[in-house]
C-alpha cells in the first residue's frame, strides 16, 4: 500500500513456495510463526512425469503435502 505522495512501501508480503519433496517440518521457515508470510504448496507436472510413477506412490506423496499443510496451519503459519 501506498500512501498519498508516499513512496515508501507500507506492508509487504512473503510468498514461499513449498515443493512435495521439501516436507521438513524442522527447516528455518518454520521456527517463528510471520504474518506477513504466505506459505504455497505446488507440484508441477513435469516432476510427476520425468519418471513414471505407480498411483498409489503420487496419492501418497500428495496426502503428505496436505498433512504437511494441516501441520503449518495449526502452527499459525498462512
Amino acid at each position: 500500500m501506498f500512501a498519498k505522495g508516499d513512496l515508501t512501501v507500507k506492508k509487504t508480503n512473503t510468498l514461499r513456495l513449498i515443493l512435495g519433496d521439501q516436507l521438513n517440518i524442522q527447516h528455518p521457515w518454520f521456527e517463528q510463526v510471520r504474518n506477513d508470510t504466505i506459505y504455497t504448496f505446488m507440484e508441477v507436472r513435469q516432476e510427476t512425469d520425468l519418471v513414471p510413477q505407480h498411483i498409489q506412490k503420487l496419492a501418497g506423496f500428495f496426502s503428505a503435502m496436505r498433512h504437511f499443510a494441516e501441520t503449518l496451519s495449526l502452527k499459525g503459519h498462512r
